[in-house]
């Protein structure tokens, strides 16, 4: 699927469901008073018994303070070929149209898509820098043609890179925050977040209107702890990463 236009698609049913959609209006306090929490953007203050956070690996440290330490963002990148000729997926001996990843512990993914592009990515980049974008798009290249050297020669049309979300359980976390009436959050979907963010939405959903959940094993409201050293921690990711690349190889 186009995670674009299903994004489209849901702004779509949510206006016709009467929602208001806000861009460009971010929350920069966040704050409870008289039972209700208080929004305040650049352009205006909102008031709302229940408000869910749902900003994944681009959330905050303070907004509100129990967000800080309990989230690792890291970066995922993905390049796309022109579309391939039969000659060329034959030279490479490719012939599934099935998503496919790798059992590395910094995998790779890839699949055919529909108009014969040929759709590869990878985790390993530490931050959203221009420095260590540059890198991660030689770093992707490499790892590309070594998996596919018939396909070294082609072009590469298109790259994106992004957030994906680490929780220190490895698991998402879908509830309430403790001791915050009224506050939900979901999140922690390590890379899946298409599928799992569906799932966790429909799921804060139903409790923000105290409804039981669908399919929501009770081990996803288990709060999430605290990775190590703070606002800090992604320092972490460095010697994981050459770890893991050490036992990849």
């Amino acid at each position: 699927m186009n995670p674009r236009k299903y994004h489209a698609g849901l702004a779509v049913a949510a206006r016709a469901a009467g929602a208001g959609l806000h861009s460009d209006s971010p929350v920069t306090a966040l704050t409870p008073q008289g039972g209700r929490w208080h929004l305040t953007t650049p352009t205006g203050r909102i008031t709302a018994r229940r408000v869910i956070l749902a900003t994944n690996g681009y959330s905050s440290e303070d907004l509100p303070d129990w967000l800080a330490g309990r989230y690792l963002p890291a970066q995922s990148s993905v390049i796309v070929t022109r579309p391939l000729t039969d000659g060329e997926r034959a030279a490479q001996g490719w012939t599934s149209d099935r998503m496919a990843y790798d059992s590395r512990v910094l995998l790779h993914y890839f699949r055919m898509l529909p108009e014969g592009r040929f759709l590869f990515g990878m985790r390993g980049g530490l931050r959203a820098t221009r420095r260590e974008r540059a890198s991660l798009s030689r770093r992707i290249r490499q790892h590309f043609h070594r998996l596919f050297p018939a396909w070294r020669d082609v072009e590469i049309t298109h790259e994106w890179d992004g957030l994906v979300c680490l929780m220190r359980s490895l698991t998402p976390f879908v509830g309430a925050v403790p001791e915050a009436p009224g506050l939900f959050a979901a999140m922690g979907f390590h890379g899946n977040g298409v599928a799992m963010g569906t799932h966790a939405g429909a799921s804060v959903a139903a409790m923000v209107r105290g409804e039981p959940p669908a399919d929501c094993p009770t081990f996803l409201s288990q709060p999430p702890g605290r990775f190590p050293l703070g606002r800090f921690r992604r320092s972490l990711l460095r010697p994981a990463y050459v770890a893991a690349e050490a036992l990849d190889l």
